[in-house]
């Protein structure tokens, strides 16, 4: 078809629709429209919903465009309910006798659908949207016009129009755009918000029929429209010198997305929506740049969660349940929670290091359910990384502050030097009401003193996962702290607060023990028997009865069941067995002896269907100590796993095995309870307990319990878990 012929095609369906009352509904793009016969000019894309308010303005500036008019064609979709717009359409174009003008129509009030049907009728080599009541400069379109390329999209100035007269041409949008004018070359990053809005821009027609308007989404639609093109299409960004003053006038409605009501719908569903449009394209295989630009995208939605946060806490559980649900790959929780956090959280290692002390403190974090800011020390040295263990608390965190510091559990040197970068580090703008601290690495609480020495207004919690003055058997961890100014300073502090007197002991691990215990407004113990074995062990008689005001016994947390399927693990059982589970590394203190000699002792018939399943730090040594051994075919010994994984190890298994240390040779009660047994409790398996008699493990109700050393009962153990999954006898 020649221009006449595809013209009198269009009249003909267009008489055809208004004789019928057709509805014109965009058909799916078809693959191969970089062949398409397009004709020489610009194609410009106007949807109008009840415009009649509106459109005369729009259409003023279109009819005195300086570009020839057998250059570009206008086309007018009609959406939604009607008025008199079209009517005030074909009396412009007759009066001004304006005959590139086509108006098509859709039932529908939506602005993608009917930039959708634009897009298809579009004949022309390059394609612009504007919207129905905003105008353009009178040179707009042939400025636009000389600077296109096949292979690029051109971008104009634009300017704010109130609907009083006043233009701002210092919005945020143009400013970008001015300072881009000056640069040789142009992407993304320097035009990243005007890259992805309708306006202003001109588009090779044969890249825009390749993409479509996401009609389901409410707004934002452009973003996602854009980034699609930007994705399946490599162009380049021309920016037309801003002496040419070709400008696209946008009308600030109080619709706007600036002047939107602060709604749950808009700031957050219809945020989230974007969001999984843009997660949707990071799936593709996209180039770096690429994929960074969507990232930064999905930030700039964020932030819309966020300003909705800040204005509605009462409502995060419902916003952050809503995030969860789109199960999104990518989702920057530290900028929805920006601004939110009131509590500092120290914790020397955190994740995603994996360590038992990060763990334990992200779900301290977990189940407090408050946005905090984290405090930690870079630990890439000494401990491996594994990011799942991060969603444990990522939703929960503002600021993540990592410290370069050496990591180290007991050299001065190296924990000054966290307590003095970490200072300079936490976020001098934010008034804390709480500062959180955990040990067992000594650096968390001996940083916490310092903030605390600096605002003293502020509540500090301190957490002890462990005594840290005495060592598992009893004897006293030494390191000296060589910084005599640092213990006079102390001893002073203590003595403005409760008048003790100045004491010489450098060791730090006394200190670690001692200024919490003066200084912390709160002490957490994880067991009743650590509390009082820290209290009778600790030098100074006068502190034990402040650390009886200030603790708090508290066990180690309990995540709920869904953290238990972050990470599927492919680990395989046999469900005709009685598979029993032993996740841990072996000293002195704590074996398996009662296990494998218990194993050993079980009637032949029970033992066949028996299965132990070992994960340890050290498999290997393991395996060959079992070498020979009848028990040798019921043990499957295995490498650690991921924390994430191990959660959901535990849900496998028919029995987890926890087992206390050994302390009866070295002290006097024990104050030991290993934190995997609250990881076991939210498995909803049964759990088997070798306990220490005394110990806190003793007193826990639990499926099977055995006093360590005893082993006729670990062996009743064994069979009793038999007989209970009742496994069928072979006949």
């Amino acid at each position: 078809m020649d221009k006449n012929q595809i013209s009198a095609r269009l009249k003909e369906i267009q008489q055809l629709r208004n004789k019928y009352d057709l509805t014109i509904t965009p058909a799916k793009p078809k693959p191969g429209n970089e062949t398409l016969k397009l004709e020489k000019g610009i194609s410009v894309i106007i949807p109008t919903y009840k415009g009649e308010k509106v459109i005369l303005n729009c259409l003023n500036s279109l009819r005195n465009q300086t570009l020839d008019q057998e250059l570009f064609e206008v086309i007018f979709i009609l959406n939604g309910e009607r008025d008199s717009t079209e009517s005030i359409i074909k009396n412009f174009i007759q009066r001004t006798n304006m005959k590139n003008v086509t108006i098509l129509d859709s039932s529908v009030a939506s602005a993608s659908i009917s930039r959708n049907i634009g897009i298809q009728y579009a004949l022309r080599e390059y394609t612009t949207f504007v919207d129905d009541d905003d105008y353009l400069s009178d040179n707009y379109l042939e400025t636009m016009y000389q600077y296109a390329d096949a292979n690029s999209v051109v971008v104009s100035q634009i300017a704010n129009d109130d609907g009083k007269g006043n233009i701002d041409d210092q919005n945020s949008i143009n400013q970008q755009i001015i300072k881009a004018a000056k640069n040789e070359s142009n992407d993304f990053s320097t035009l990243n918000m005007a890259a992805t809005i309708n306006a202003c821009k001109l588009i090779p027609t044969r890249c825009v029929k390749n993409v479509k308007y996401d009609s389901a989404l409410r707004s934002g639609e452009d973003v996602v429209f854009f980034m699609d093109l930007f994705v399946n299409h490599i162009l380049n960004f021309k920016v037309i010198p801003i002496e040419k003053k070709a400008v696209y006038y946008r009308i600030m409605r109080d619709n706007s997305v600036s002047r939107q009501a602060m709604t749950f719908d808009f700031y957050v569903k219809q945020r989230l929506d974007v969001i999984q449009s843009l997660n949707d394209l990071l799936s593709k295989s996209v180039a770096p740049k690429q994929s960074t630009f969507i990232k930064q995208k999905i930030n700039a939605q964020s932030m819309f969660i966020n300003r909705y946060l800040k204005e509605n806490m009462d409502d995060r559980d419902n916003v952050i349940s809503a995030v969860k649900s789109r199960n999104l790959s990518y989702i920057p929780y530290s900028l929805i929670n920006k601004g939110l956090s009131q509590k500092l959280v120290i914790s020397f290692c955190f994740p995603p290091y994996v360590d038992t002390a990060a763990n334990v403190m992200a779900k301290r974090i977990r189940n407090a359910n408050e946005v905090v800011d984290v405090v930690y020390n870079q630990m890439d040295r000494v401990r491996p990384k594994d990011n799942n263990v991060s969603h444990l608390v990522n939703d929960l965190i503002d600021e993540r502050m990592e410290i370069p510091s050496y990591p180290s559990f007991s050299n001065w040197k190296a924990i000054r030097d966290f307590c003095s970068l970490g200072m300079e580090k936490i976020n001098k703008e934010k008034n804390y009401k709480e500062i959180y601290s955990r040990a067992m690495w000594p650096g968390s609480h001996f940083l916490a003193y310092e903030y605390k020495r600096e605002n003293p207004e502020v509540k500090w919690v301190a957490e002890f996962s462990d005594p840290l003055i005495l060592d598992i058997q009893g004897k006293v961890r030494e390191s000296k702290i060589d910084d005599p100014a640092f213990i006079k300073k102390a001893n002073k502090a203590v003595k403005r607060k409760y008048g003790f007197q100045p004491v010489k002991d450098d060791n730090l691990f006394f200190w670690c023990e001692y200024l919490p215990y003066i200084f912390a407004d709160e002490l957490v113990f994880t067991n009743e028997n650590q509390m009082q074995y820290m209290m009778d062990t600790f030098p100074i008689d006068k502190v034990k009865e402040i650390i009886k005001r200030k603790a708090v016994i508290s066990s180690h947390p309990t995540v709920s069941r869904e953290y238990y399927n972050i990470k599927e693990c492919s680990y395989q059982v046999d469900e005709n067995k009685v598979n029993f589970a032993y996740f841990g590394t072996f000293y002195k203190t704590r074996n398996l002896d009662d296990l494998f000699v218990g194993l050993e002792n079980v009637n032949a018939q029970d033992r066949k269907h028996i299965h132990l399943h070992i994960f340890t730090a050290n498999p290997e040594a393991l395996k060959d100590d079992l070498k020979g051994s009848e028990i040798e075919d019921l043990i499957q010994v295995n490498p650690y796993v991921s924390y994430t994984e191990f959660l959901n190890l535990t849900t496998r298994f028919d029995c987890l095995v926890v087992n206390d240390a050994n302390t009866k040779d070295y002290k006097p009660i024990n104050p030991y309870l290993p934190s995997k047994l609250s990881d076991y409790l939210g498995s909803g398996n049964k759990i088997w307990g070798i306990y220490e008699q005394g110990s806190v493990l003793s007193r826990y109700s639990l499926a099977y319990k055995s006093e360590l050393g005893n082993i006729n009962q670990a062996t009743e153990v064994f069979e009793k878990a038999v007989e209970e999954k009742n496994i069928l006898q072979p006949v």
